[in-house]
């Protein structure tokens, strides 16, 4: 019998399997100040970086111009990733919290006995 568990467990994996070119993190612009020989300030840019993190340490990328839009729809796909993971998880701990309420272990009787003569008063 499927339960309600694997099936949804079941098109999550079916959904994370038809994403391609996903990313995660951010796309940032930059600018850069500078001056020029006359005194006068020039703002260059924008600039595109990718942003993420890696092993705990963030990593920057520049990404040129003609790449923004890829880009932009990869880090979407990257988020649409994360929420079917997220929701793989939850799914996931609520089989395994089922399987321990299931696995519980009747209560133990006790060990007294329900048929053992009262004791003789003592003198």
């Amino acid at each position: 019998m499927v339960t309600s568990f694997e099936e949804r467990k079941a098109a999550l994996l079916e959904q994370l399997v038809t994403i391609d070119g996903a990313r995660r993190g951010q796309l940032s612009e930059q600018y850069y100040s500078r001056q020029t020989a006359d005194g006068r300030t020039v703002r260059q840019g924008p600039y595109y970086v990718w942003q993420r993190y890696v092993n705990g340490k963030k990593c920057s990328v520049r990404i040129p111009p003609e790449q923004i839009e890829r880009v932009e729809q990869e880090i979407e796909k990257g988020r649409q990733v994360q929420e079917l993971l997220d929701e793989l998880w939850a799914v996931l701990e609520q089989t395994a919290i089922e399987e321990d309420h299931d696995a519980k272990k009747k209560p133990k009787r006790s060990k007294r006995r329900t048929n053992a003569r009262p004791m003789p008063p003592s003198s």
